[in-house]
């Protein structure tokens, strides 16, 4: 498939309101957004914290952003679309839209890999239930 057909697929992708409803679906925040389309299309997410990049004009008001970039360096933000109307897809191989890219998420040095949700959210089940016993036990201690 050629680059622009490539693009035109993305684009579609990331304009369905079914692959994309908002709502209680993981599609209600930019991150969510950003897995669905490496989970489909391969790459990685990339974000930032708005404090640690000012000069961004996406995820302002939501305190930071996150999007994909396909192994192919095309830009993929269907939040983007979905909740501001904006041009989900940017190939950042065309200069015209770096330039947009860079008044969207500011310079790419400012642009961080977002790790995998295992990696946000490790689960140490065994300590948690450590915690409990332990609150408890202080509860039962607790003088009356």
């Amino acid at each position: 498939m050629d680059r622009e057909s490539y693009r035109r697929r993305l684009e579609r992708f990331s304009r369905s309101e079914r692959i994309f409803p908002g709502g209680d679906h993981e599609s209600r925040n930019c991150g969510g957004c950003a897995r669905i389309i490496t989970a489909r299309f391969g790459g990685q997410i990339l974000g930032y914290y708005h404090a640690h990049n000012p000069t961004a004009t996406v995820g302002e008001t939501e305190g930071g952003h996150d999007f994909a970039i396909t192994p192919e360096r095309i830009l993929v933000d269907p939040w983007l679309f979905h909740y501001y109307g904006e041009a989900p897809v940017l190939d950042m191989t065309v200069a015209a839209d770096c330039v947009v890219a860079l008044m969207r998420y500011a310079p790419e040095e400012n642009w961080q890999r977002v790790p995998s949700p295992p990696e946000l959210m490790p689960r140490p089940a065994r300590r948690e239930g450590w915690a409990r016993v332990r609150q408890s036990e202080a509860h039962q201690r607790t003088p009356a």
